[in-house]
């Protein structure tokens, strides 16, 4: 695999739609068979989870991103009606939109859910037979057991985990989750978006940015950064926070980022000594240390 440059996947909002459309959208198709468990393994390309999906018949490679309010289908023109989308560094692109008939997961078929689709130059050229991203209208219809530190993913329509795991606070937008985490003692409102690499990243305009500037030492820096209409040059400010708080749980020594973002954002790197449930049952994220 070539040698990636940092990524950045995040939110898809369209433009042109409602809270009521998405949410209508997100919920066409269904899961067969109604009850399902599978254990999948996947792999990891910077942190973000590429999961093997088999779509419409053909095997291909799918990146797992709770950020994303549908899925995302790599395709080399779009097809269907389109819609101006706008991404994690507001940038904006236009999107087709289509009803796949199956992705399955090893056994567990997602049959007719809604998807955009559009060409990902810069992300398609360097993720050997990539698809595209698994998001919120597939996300939503199952419950998610990762197992970052080894790899492994359970689905299922059970409950899968015990009282070892935590709950998290979460509350939900389009079915995108966010949460609260704590600095130095005062609480912040972001997004879980693990289709994002970063472990923390900030909008450099918001005033937790200018707080956390005038406190921590952060370096300038120059990257090549994949966000939705495609690579660009982007300068960030990057440092290191002591501690977040998230529910009972204490990270330490986070990198942190601040550049062009829509919202403030953990992503998988947050999370990457953890196991995360994602329970679409009872509505709830849980983690283990």
């Amino acid at each position: 695999m070539k040698n990636l440059n940092p990524i950045l996947l995040g939110l898809m909002l369209l433009v042109f739609f409602g809270c009521t459309a998405v949410k209508k959208h997100q919920k066409k198709g269904i899961v067969n068979p109604k009850d399902f468990d599978e254990n999948i393994e996947f792999t990891t390309i910077k942190s973000l989870i590429v999961l093997p999906v088999e779509i419409n018949g053909t095997s291909k490679k799918f990146i797992f991103d709770t950020g994303a309010d549908y899925s995302l289908i790599q395709r080399d023109s779009t097809i269907g009606k389109t819609s101006k989308v706008s991404g994690a560094s507001k940038r904006k692109a236009v999107l087709g939109r289509e009803i796949i008939k199956s992705m399955k997961f090893g056994s567990i078929d997602f049959r007719n859910t809604s998807a955009l689709n559009g060409d990902l130059v810069g992300l398609k050229e360097q993720i050997p037979n990539f698809g595209g991203l698994i998001g919120q209208s597939i996300i939503s219809k199952a419950n998610w057991l990762i197992d970052y530190p080894n790899k492994k993913l359970r689905i299922s329509n059970r409950n899968l985990v015990d009282n070892s795991f935590k709950r998290i606070q979460i509350k939900r937008k389009n079915g995108a989750p966010y949460t609260y985490i704590t600095i130095d003692g005062v609480k912040h409102k972001v997004i879980i978006d693990l289709g994002s690499t970063s472990e923390f990243n900030l909008p450099r305009e918001s005033e937790l940015a200018r707080q956390l500037l005038e406190k921590y030492k952060f370096d300038n820096h120059k990257r090549k950064r994949y966000t939705l209409g495609g690579l660009q040059n982007i300068d960030e400010k990057v440092g290191v926070i002591p501690s977040i708080k998230l529910g009972d749980f204490e990270f330490k020594e986070i990198r942190t980022t601040i550049n062009v973002s829509s919202q403030p954002r953990i992503g998988m790197a947050f999370f990457k000594d953890c196991k995360i449930y994602i329970d679409n049952i009872n509505n709830s994220y849980q983690i283990k240390k």
